[in-house]
């Protein structure tokens, strides 16, 4: 084969990987984003009845905040009804400790339902907490399975960026120059295989006559249609 095609071929599968790899590295954020975004959906009834008991809980601790201060009030209150000196001050003292009484008995009841509703909340995430972290070793188990591999792949990609200057400087200078252009027109396929006398990438028949030279592999010779440098693969090469 015509050594400039040869190493053509050896650049662009070289290209090719590195192409894959590259969008496989970058495409590593995007594919952790959606797997996080997935598991959160997936346990968002989880994490639903965990926000529920949060905001259960935290109304009752500013419950028994104010049921405390409520208490200091009745007690100053029947401190005041004791001291009263006139049926005035007396009437309006009780009227104190009636309100602060009511406020305290109120407030407790609202306490009991919310530790009733804590209760249940906190049976129904010990039932689904099993399954839920079991999800969670799952996820973490991709996300470091694709870390790993991205580590591999930068490992490779720049072995294989290392090894590319030496392939362009066995090229002459036209076919570097015709591999360059065409690889930066048709989307780093500057070569396509000829196959059953058409060109794999556009699909276009070739005459016999041509088939028959890009065989011979003694000379470039490019697709009519898309342009690309044709090569041949036999049977020999392939097993």
């Amino acid at each position: 084969m015509e050594q400039d095609l040869r190493h053509l071929i050896l650049l662009q599968e070289l290209d090719v990987e590195i192409r894959q790899l590259e969008e496989e590295i970058a495409s590593l954020p995007a594919r952790q984003s959606d797997l996080e975004r997935a598991f959160a959906e997936s346990v968002s009834e989880y994490l639903a009845l965990q926000t529920s008991l949060d905001t259960s809980l935290g109304r009752k601790r500013e419950l028994e905040r104010e049921i405390e201060v409520e208490q200091e009030k009745h007690q100053k209150f029947k401190a005041d009804l004791m001291r009263a000196s006139n049926e005035r001050e007396y009437a309006a003292a009780l009227r104190e400790v009636d309100y602060a009484r009511k406020s305290i008995g109120s407030m407790e009841t609202e306490v009991i339902k919310l530790l009733e509703e804590t209760e249940k909340l906190e049976a129904q995430l010990r039932e689904r907490t099993p399954e839920m972290e079991a999800r969670r070793q799952e996820v973490d188990a991709q996300l470091a399975r694709w870390r790993d591999a991205s580590t591999q792949q930068a490992t490779r990609l720049d072995e294989l960026r290392g090894r590319r200057p030496a392939l362009l400087d066995v090229l002459s200078a036209p076919a570097r120059s015709d591999y360059e252009r065409l690889s930066r027109m048709r989307s780093g396929l500057a070569l396509a295989e000829a196959r059953a006398h058409s060109c794999q990438a556009c699909r276009m028949s070739l005459r016999p006559q041509v088939f028959n030279d890009i065989r011979r592999g003694d000379r470039i010779i490019t697709c009519e249609n898309c342009g690309r440098i044709l090569y041949f693969v036999s049977q020999a090469q392939t097993g």
